[in-house]
């Protein structure tokens, strides 16, 4: 069961809009009509016999719009290239039949466990050096160019088979940004970090002046040697909240 041929993907980050003329684009989704009232739903941590029976209670408690498929990344993929779109299918169906819409989330809060013992090094690592175990929300470093390969190729599958699905109202991009891997202490986030700068100010000698490094005799002589503040004194804690932003 596919529902849209709107999207092909070719190299990560090139999904592509296809097979749909540029004078004829989606018209606008009215979310609801009147007041959009719902919640996040997680059938997948239930069983199936009780799918139609949560829809009738939401259809009765006034529920028009759902939140659907937040955690739900390695339920589907269940190994590397292997989905199962089933039961993500029958839910749709029976919301769409039901009258309620669908926030549908890319769902990458959660990387499947598969891709963590794969790939240990996607987990962030924390303050004290040690990475983040696996069986956590947010378990990777934003800067990990693995996990963006894997996660960008599972969001256009599920973009690709449910993108124009009448139920889907809107696309739920993220789970609480800035949560459990808001700060990654990996060398790869070093030296986003210390990209970024170089971007930003262009030299060195511009970030010691834009830091005020000359107090306490702090001034930076290499680039590497700006890295991810561990501690609480106080020029380590500005620095930190550049680096929560920007890595």
């Amino acid at each position: 069961m596919n529902y849209s041929n709107s999207w092909h993907s070719g190299e990560p980050g090139s999904a592509v809009r296809a097979n749909v003329p540029a004078a004829a684009p989606r018209p606008p989704v009215r979310l609801t009509e009147g007041l959009t009232f719902g919640g996040d739903y997680n059938p997948e941590q239930w069983a199936p016999d009780v799918w139609k029976e949560d829809v009738r209670l939401m259809k009765e408690a006034g529920v028009n719009l759902v939140s659907l498929g937040i955690f739900a990344w390695g339920t589907i993929e269940t190994a590397h290239g292997v989905r199962d779109w089933t039961w993500l299918d029958d839910v749709i169906e029976l919301l769409h039949k039901g009258g309620i819409g669908i926030d549908l989330a890319t769902p990458t809060a959660a990387p499947p466990s598969w891709l963590l013992a794969a790939h240990p090094e996607i987990a962030p690592v924390l303050a004290d050096g040690f990475r983040e175990p696996p069986g956590g929300r947010l378990a990777w470093c934003p800067a990990n160019p693995v996990f963006r390969r894997h996660a960008l190729r599972h969001v256009e599958a599920l973009a690709e088979r449910y993108g124009r699905h009448p139920a889907v109202r809107l696309w739920h991009i993220g789970n609480e940004f800035g949560g459990g891997n808001a700060r990654c202490y990996c060398n790869l986030s070093a030296e986003a970090f210390r990209d970024w700068l170089r971007g930003r100010h262009g030299t060195l000698d511009k970030v010691n002046d834009a830091w005020g490094t000359a107090q306490w005799g702090h001034r930076f002589g290499e680039w590497d040697e700006i890295l991810p503040p561990r501690g609480t004194a106080l020029p380590a804690a500005t620095r930190l909240c550049r680096i929560k932003t920007r890595t």
